[in-house]
């Protein structure tokens, strides 16, 4: 329904007053809206734009939260007066976010934000997908292994253009991953933009109960190197099955370490500082949170045994998050150096901040950074070798892509990425014998 020309300059006089008080003090100014009298409002409810006027002021008093929330703890300072000029010039709470260009603080109406929580509920259903947002694009980092989003043939660096038709442009993240769990033996389809292909990709895949896959995998390369696969930072158990590899790997005869954290896409920073914890020396920080005011809190490696053997980080551009974390806390501190590609800048932490209306908004409220002080979002960690993957490789994906069958040709290209790091790791070992003979010459 439209406004009325009486009731559209009311409420962009109110509009207007607000945004001069929201200046002084945006906390204020949300409850005088809230409590405000209509001096319009003559008792009568048969005004024919009253409802629209009822509608378009509780938009106003919303965006007038968002507005305090963002001012209170977003990451950064923010321009209040020109939030609330776009948001006038629009009127929509999305549009007056993009002004931050950040893809992670998003607007979830009340029935996106009801969806959200009731797909929360309950244990974990879904299709078993990492997923971050890069180049403003929804982005899967990396299927779990044998989840149903892993045997739909979903990879990473996949596009999420559409959930179940919904397009996910300026799509809040939280929401989005809502919407992709569900009970089991439901269907959702996900539009899929992939590099390789022209037309856009529908997979039709249902969900399952996604059971978190084995936290790691170890084997012994030519007798020497001990080699571990970290696949996600999931599980009550993924710190102390690192440790018993370890020790396994100790024990028959391990001199150097590759981790493998390439299409880790992160998960648990508990975890993750756990883990940096079994090579970290104690005392010694391991990741920083930074706030808004720029205070630093550190987290620091705890009391235990250690491991302190020559030392090599697989990572590549879909290594996110978490083991972002990790593998900047090791090569900051000189305890490992990272072989392959630049990874994929994930960073920052979000809160979702409920609305009086029943909508949210998501929130970046701070951001990590590595022990040397390094920031990781948007930029990614570079690796100190860097390996890209030969175009073989990526001819054999594109043949998979077209023949499922051809999956297996991936796997049977050779992986010059590891065995780069085996060639590192090989220098550190040799040096590091070196240094062992040096210093037991010295004591004698």
């Amino acid at each position: 329904m439209n406004l009325n020309r009486r009731d559209g300059a009311r409420r962009l006089y109110s509009l207007g007053s607000v945004l001069a008080l929201a200046l002084v003090f945006c906390t204020a100014v949300i409850s005088v809206v809230a409590t405000r009298a209509n001096p319009w409002d003559k008792g009568s409810a048969g005004h024919p734009a009253s409802h629209a006027v009822a509608a378009a002021e509780s938009s106003d008093k919303t965006a007038l939260e968002v507005v305090w929330y963002l001012q209170r703890f977003y990451i950064e300072k923010v321009d209040t007066a020109k939030l609330l000029s776009t948001y006038m010039k629009r009127h929509s709470i999305p549009d007056m976010l993009e002004i931050l260009k950040d893809p992670y603080t998003r607007y979830m109406n009340p029935a996106e934000f009801a969806t959200m929580q009731e797909n929360m509920k309950g244990e974990f259903e879904g299709i078993g997908i990492t997923v971050g947002i890069r180049d403003n694009k929804l982005t899967v980092v990396a299927p779990l292994e044998g989840t149903p989003g892993y045997r739909a043939g979903i990879k990473p660096g996949d596009h999420i253009v559409t959930i179940d038709g919904r397009p996910t442009k300026d799509m809040a993240l939280d929401y989005a991953v809502s919407l992709m769990r569900g009970k089991k033996g439901t269907t959702v389809t996900l539009g899929i933009e992939r590099n390789n292909c022209k037309e856009l990709l529908d997979f039709k895949i249902v969900r399952d109960v996604i059971k978190a896959p084995p936290p790691v995998e170890a084997k012994m390369l030519d007798g020497k190197i001990g080699y571990l696969i970290l696949g996600a930072f999931m599980g009550e158990d993924t710190a102390d099955a690192m440790r018993r590899s370890l020790e396994e790997l100790s024990a028959r005869g391990m001199q150097g370490l590759i981790l493998d954290l390439r299409y880790n896409g992160g998960g648990l920073l508990d975890l993750a500082i756990k883990i940096a914890g079994l090579f970290v020396p104690e005392g010694k920080p391991i990741v920083y949170t930074v706030s808004r005011d720029g205070s630093k809190h550190a987290a620091y490696a705890g009391p235990g045994k250690r491991f302190t053997m020559p030392m090599v980080v697989l990572v590549n551009e879909y290594t996110a998050s978490a083991s972002e974390i990790l593998s900047g806390a090791l090569q900051d501190l000189e305890i490992a150096e990272l072989v392959g590609v630049k990874t994929f800048g994930k960073g920052v932490v979000q809160q979702i901040f409920p609305l009086s209306d029943g909508s949210a908004v998501t929130i970046t409220i701070s951001k990590y950074l590595t022990p040397n002080g390094r920031s990781i979002h948007g930029k990614g960690i570079e690796p100190d070798v860097v390996v890209e993957l030969p175009h073989t490789e990526a001819s054999a994906e594109k043949a998979a892509d077209k023949d499922p069958e051809a999956g297996d040709k991936v796997t049977q290209v050779k992986d010059v990425q590891l065995e780069k790091a085996k060639a590192v790791l090989l220098k550190r070992i040799e040096a590091n014998k070196a240094k062992e003979v040096t210093r037991s010459r010295q004591a004698a």
